[in-house]
């Protein structure tokens, strides 16, 4: 039994070893992309529903409303 179990973890270790360190992965440059940059739009619905669930207040929301739309035109 305790050989079963031995086999069903080496077997295991093994497989998730190759989702970890799959060929080819370049663990290194995948960083740049991990990140994930919401758009104007979510961060618009974001704001929108921080206000709704009262979160912030009106002026609060008119104010990073204004920079969001702001920063989209640089």
């Amino acid at each position: 039994m305790q050989r079963s179990a031995l086999t069903s973890l080496l077997a295991l270790s093994l497989a998730l070893g190759g989702c970890v360190f799959a060929p080819g992965d370049n663990h290194e440059a995948r960083h740049d992309h991990d990140r994930v940059v919401p758009t104007i739009g979510q961060q618009l619905l974001d704001l929108d529903r921080a206000r709704d669930k009262g979160l912030i207040s009106e002026a609060e929301f008119e104010r990073a409303k204004r920079d969001i739309l702001e920063s989209a035109k640089r």
